[in-house]
């Protein structure tokens, strides 16, 4: 039988065993690093010298309290866990009611064996090609101004946690979206990182962009870099993967793997924005019956 939603799926079968982790006690500034050499948004805490789990840190959770240097005082001490034979209906619903990118697989020691994701579930919504966008919108869309200045979407990045803006044009239509990343790819925001006690080490190169962008947001947050008065629109990207109302949710699962992104704007024919679909909000998928 193929594998589906519609056959039980056990977690097992899609978690990743390929585990990126950090140990408590520890230090905020070593799982920054550990997060943006690995270019993921959180990981599990191991109580150092075992494998059980401690909790779970998130990029999130490093902004929030960017002047806090110990791990284990900003970490999520009870995050959501999931057992290696439960059903994969029940990881996608808990990842959707609780809007989280990963969860730790443990068994009845608190081992820690394996991590899920969304990700890992997008295949399975690629075969409910008889659904479409339009219910399964994101409930939150924050659109920005072309012209917006980069400080001013700095503070707007911050407030509202979100990585990923639309930007609109001075006919209210889709123009582009923007990302944290966009912002420090500016040649004088890394030089001033680079040369801060939060340095990328030697061996820089080897980084991606994203995920060298957290240790530059985090250095923003704390030292007040400024950045250049620049409308979004400079530096926006243009080329945009876009979703309609009407677009079956398959094709936008196919395209976020092929991507490897996480959300993807939804316009009208007119070209203006209807709103954001993401990874998470195509969990409801998985789990709910036609």
């Amino acid at each position: 039988m193929p594998k589906g939603v519609d056959r039980d799926m056990k977690v097992k079968e899609v978690m990743s065993k390929e585990l990126i982790v950090t140990y408590v006690p520890g230090t905020v500034k070593d799982a920054l690093r550990t997060l943006a050499k690995h270019n993921v948004s959180g990981m599990p805490v191991l109580r150092k010298g075992t494998k059980e789990l401690a909790g779970v840190v998130t990029r999130s959770d490093i902004f929030r309290n960017p002047n806090e240097e110990q791990l284990a005082l900003i970490m999520s001490s009870e995050p959501f866990v999931i057992g290696p034979d439960d059903d994969v209906k029940k990881a996608a619903k808990l990842f959707y009611e609780n809007r989280i990118h990963g969860l730790p697989v443990i068994n009845n020691k608190k081992e820690l064996l394996g991590i899920i994701s969304p990700r890992d579930l997008l295949r399975l919504v690629v075969e409910r090609n008889n659904r479409l966008v339009e219910s399964y919108l994101s409930n939150v869309c924050v659109p920005v101004y072309q012209e917006t200045p980069l400080p001013v979407l700095m503070e707007i990045i911050t407030i509202t946690n979100e990585s990923a803006l639309p930007v609109l044009n001075d006919d209210l239509k889709l123009a582009g979206i923007v990302t944290d990343g966009d912002l420090f790819k500016l040649s004088h925001i890394k030089e001033s990182v680079s040369a801060s006690n939060l340095g990328l080490g030697d061996d820089e190169d080897a980084w991606t962009w994203e995920g060298i962008r957290d240790v530059l947001r985090l250095y923003y947050s704390t030292s007040k870099v400024d950045l250049p008065q620049v409308p979004v629109k400079e530096i926006m990207v243009v080329n945009v993967s876009k979703a309609f109302r009407k677009t079956p949710i398959s094709e936008v699962a196919q395209t976020m793997l092929k991507k490897q992104i996480s959300q993807v704007p939804v316009v009208d024919s007119d070209e203006r924005l209807v709103g954001m679909v993401t990874d998470i909000d195509l969990m409801r998928a998985v789990y709910e019956k036609e």
